[in-house]
């Protein structure tokens, strides 16, 4: 089995440079390929406007077990028309990622979809996605009525007896969730105890902690996703993010080979990447690292005379659904005074976001890819001049400037090669700005000195992806936001919005109940761990009750190690002091 994925992976790696190709075009039998398909597990489908949708996705084989393949992906939310609310990218971690998401007071009420996918998923015919219906209420916004023709799905009030909440159930004799107590009072300690009766299943799981609400919705319709056919393979993103796109010829409109791109997430830690386009005009760049721009530049790698002729089109990844049948929420005037308390709570709760909310965990830095080789030349060190060519005569002397107007490029003064006779010495330096490559070299040599930083220079010659440079000249900015003057043409800008990034999640504290005696506390969701690893006997965790009284349902969902779904549930109530 390991050496038939190695082979499959070894395949792949051969399509990679292309993130989405026409089925046509491949090779060999795309039967071969393992199957990869995401299910989501959320800490609730019926959500009010302000509070917080949180989900863990699991990205699985034909199995059920963990996939070894994407390492990226995607969760968004959309409406009955398939307009996006929300779309997030996520980095895999062991087959699986997380994330939540605020819900606003300008989403209206009513029936929206959260479906999550890889990249690779979209090649099945069935199960290309995973689809949940959640459930919005907006108690800031007065619905409109209700026409008769269109669907609705009734949302009533469910007044159950706590007596049929007693009991834990689980889908195996494996697992059994307990608690130290089946009565709390307000912010008491909990002690929850995951018992898992044979240590070796393991396996990954959510576990979420909610107040149970009143409701009840008569939504029967299939929440099943419908196929999606698709005349394009998409490649599985096995190391990170694919970038991808074509260059065509302005002449022909055909695609143009062996032409060079360059991609710049600019930042602090920018990302450059190089990349050739191939035999059918197609380049690609996979993105491991993790990064905080909102947006990246392409750019096609040529004279501006000679890039006049071709055009940047760049693949895109946005996951049509097309609209469905609209239906509409019909909320039961029996829920007013629940939801009027909710609502109130939930205004209290967001006033205090400040002392409760989540730490956001930062990225690992990336250094650049030359890391700290050359000489750096802070200018602030040394005497001021006016314009960037005084500074490279005076003072950035590894290098110089040749030539005047659109004759004018940079060249490195290799210390070890004083007559210029060495190999590669012909060729030019990889001259970057704020991590954008520069082509036009008027656009450095006409910036303005005094807004430089920093100006790194490795005078030995430097291979970087597909092509080789004598050197690498890198300027820093004091604001760190040069953008090149290219034309549209072979200079595209991408809106990239970086993946999730990791939280901790907040948890309440009142071992010390004087330390928050004066903050209110109206949580319903009392604990969400969306990375509960059960690779002991027992799984050990604590957390707080709030001032809400009620019964809580506690929830685990997940796979093993083997593929076997768990899910496991108990209960408890909050009764007050």
């Amino acid at each position: 089995m390991t050496e038939k994925l190695f082979f499959i992976l070894f395949i792949i790696c051969g399509f990679v440079a292309k993130a989405q190709i026409p089925k046509q075009d491949v090779s060999v039998d795309i039967t071969v390929f393992p199957k990869e398909k995401v299910t989501l597990s959320i800490n609730s489908n019926v959500l009010l406007a302000g509070e917080l949708l949180q989900y863990k996705a699991f990205n699985l084989d034909a199995a059920n077990k963990a996939s070894k393949l994407s390492k990226v992906l995607y969760v968004s939310l959309r409406n009955e028309n398939d307009s996006v609310v929300f779309s997030h990218k996520l980095k895999v971690e062991n087959g699986t990622a997380n994330g939540d998401f605020f819900i606003p007071s300008t989403l209206k009420t009513g029936i929206y979809k959260l479906i999550g996918y890889t990249n690779f998923s979209r090649n099945n015919a069935q199960d290309a996605y995973f689809q949940k219906n959640i459930y919005i209420i907006n108690t800031f916004i007065k619905p409109n009525g209700v026409k008769k023709t269109v669907d609705t799905i009734k949302v009533k009030f469910a007044s159950k007896s706590t007596s049929e909440f007693s009991n834990g159930k689980s889908n195996v004799e494996t697992i059994k969730i307990t608690s130290d107590k089946q009565s709390y009072g307000f912010r008491e300690k909990v002690t929850l105890n995951i018992e898992n009766r044979f240590a070796n299943i393991g396996g990954n799981y959510a576990v979420s902690i909610r107040k149970i609400s009143p409701i009840e919705i008569s939504d029967n319709a299939p929440t099943k996703p419908k196929d999606v056919p698709s005349e394009v393979f998409y490649i599985p993103e096995i190391r990170g993010e694919l970038i991808s796109g074509i260059v065509i010829s302005r002449t022909d409109s055909r695609p143009v080979a062996n032409k060079e791109v360059s991609l710049t997430i600019p930042g602090k830690d920018f990302i450059f990447k190089i990349a050739k386009t191939d035999a059918n005009g197609r380049f690609f760049f996979s993105v491991a690292e993790g990064y905080d721009a909102e947006k990246s530049i392409v750019q096609l790698n040529d004279s501006e005379q000679n890039t006049a002729n071709y055009t940047l089109v760049m693949d895109k990844k946005d996951f049509e659904l097309g609209g469905t049948h609209a239906k509409l929420l019909k909320l039961d005037p029996n829920l007013k005074d629940w939801l009027e308390e909710r609502s109130v709570q939930v205004q209290v709760e967001n006033a205090y976001f400040e002392i409760k909310k989540d730490s956001i965990l930062g990225n690992k830095i990336n250094p650049a890819f030359y890391d700290n080789l050359g000489n750096v030349f802070l200018l602030d060190d040394y005497t001021r001049f006016t314009t960037v060519r005084e500074t490279f005569i005076e003072v950035v002397t590894l290098a110089a400037i040749r030539g005047s107007g659109a004759d004018a490029h940079f060249v490195v003064n290799n210390a070890y090669d004083p007559n210029g006779i060495a190999k590669f010495n012909d060729i030019p330096p990889l001259v970057l700005m704020d991590g954008m490559q520069i082509q036009n070299n008027e656009d450095l040599i006409n910036y303005n000195a005094r807004e430089i930083k920093s100006i790194r220079v490795i005078t030995q010659p430097y291979r970087y992806g597909p092509k080789i440079f004598s050197g690498i000249i890198a300027a820093e900015t004091k604001k760190g936001n040069f953008v090149p003057s290219h034309s549209k043409d072979y200079f595209e800008e991408l809106n990239l919005p970086p993946a999730v990034k990791k939280k901790k999640q907040y948890k309440a504290d009142y071992n010390d109940k004087s330390a928050f005696s004066r903050i209110p506390d109206y949580r319903v969701q009392l604990l969400w761990q969306p990375n509960v690893v059960l690779d002991e006997k027992d799984y050990v965790t604590s957390f707080y009750t709030s001032d809400v009284l009620g019964v809580f349902e506690i929830t685990l969902e997940g796979y093993t190690d083997e593929g076997t779904f768990i899910f496991a549930k108990n209960y408890f109530k909050v009764t007050g002091n």
